[in-house]
């Protein structure tokens, strides 16, 4: 297979990337610094800050070999509130809005029968009641701009925890949008669980990333965190294994030790939603 990832090159994406890598599939991955090809892995730059290079990575990977999978896997947590130069809040944009520009410029290069995973996370769900500050709403609008939307807490914390989980949720309702878009594809969200030492906190500074991948594990449910090699081998299953070809905008999260089928959340299920957030979101980038 030739399998297109975002996220590949650290954390449980880095191991997922390596053992596809060993099974013999053909690579092709973003990075943020030049990196010395393979002969099963071909490097891209790719900043997902920049619509231009996201642009660029998608002319550039389609050619050669079809796209057999795409796994949409990177992804940031800040530790402050910050702004992209186009005014819009930089986790959103990073972790959705880009991902979607990405999704939408490589639609075409994606056969029948070709896979689409994008890493979601559990905090998108209340009932999961994850340490991290929880959506209010999918408001594409909103989440790019906080500043117009009622609902954003006065906490900076909890405005960047808010953040993420919103934009998890915005992958996990993208995934479900375009299963109902494209029934050719098999489609799914991915939830990896809590994986501390990944780098994901990295923003924080290492003191704090540090003490997050100790205590945080000891605020989760006992089968809700994981390691990078679980989450990895995970992912590393889902672009070939047979037994998930043909899912739907299926939601897999891992219940140490399994990697489950599960409900996400009511907001994530609600189909007039995802076809709005999918809608705005192609508003917001251009593509409407």
């Amino acid at each position: 297979m030739h399998i297109v990832m975002t996220g590949g090159t650290s954390g449980f994406g880095a191991e997922a990337s390596a053992r596809l890598a060993r099974a013999g599939h053909s690579l092709t991955l973003s990075a943020r610094q030049p990196s010395a090809d393979t002969a099963q892995t071909r490097y891209l730059p790719l900043d997902l800050e920049d619509l231009a290079s996201v642009d660029a990575f998608a002319e550039e990977g389609t050619r050669g070999a079809p796209i057999d999978a795409l796994l949409l896997n990177a992804g940031l947590q800040l530790a402050k509130p910050e702004r992209l130069p186009n005014g819009m809040e930089k986790t959103f944009f990073v972790n959705h809005l880009a991902h979607v520009h990405l999704l939408v410029r490589l639609l075409d290069a994606l056969p029948d029968g070709a896979r689409v995973v994008l890493t979601g996370s559990g905090t998108h769900d209340p009932a999961e009641k994850t340490p991290v500050t929880p959506p209010d709403h999918a408001d594409a609008r909103r989440l790019a701009f906080p500043e117009t939307d009622p609902a954003l807490p006065k906490a900076a914390r909890k405005q960047v925890f808010r953040a993420y989980s919103s934009s998890k949720l915005a992958n996990i309702m993208t995934a479900r949008h375009l299963a109902r878009l494209r029934p050719d594809l098999s489609v799914m969200a991915f939830d990896p669980g809590y994986v501390p030492w990944t780098g994901l906190g990295r923003a924080n500074g290492r003191v704090i990333a540090t003490l997050a991948s100790l205590i945080v594990p000891r605020l989760m449910a006992g089968n809700r965190s994981s390691t990078v090699a679980q989450s990895g081998g995970f992912l590393a299953e889902l672009a070939p294994a047979p037994a998930y070809a043909r899912e739907q905008g299926s939601y897999w999260s891992v219940r140490t030790p399994s990697l489950v089928r599960i409900e996400p959340s009511a907001l994530a299920r609600d189909e007039a939603a995802t076809a709005r957030l999918w809608e705005d979101s192609l508003a917001l980038l251009g593509l409407a």
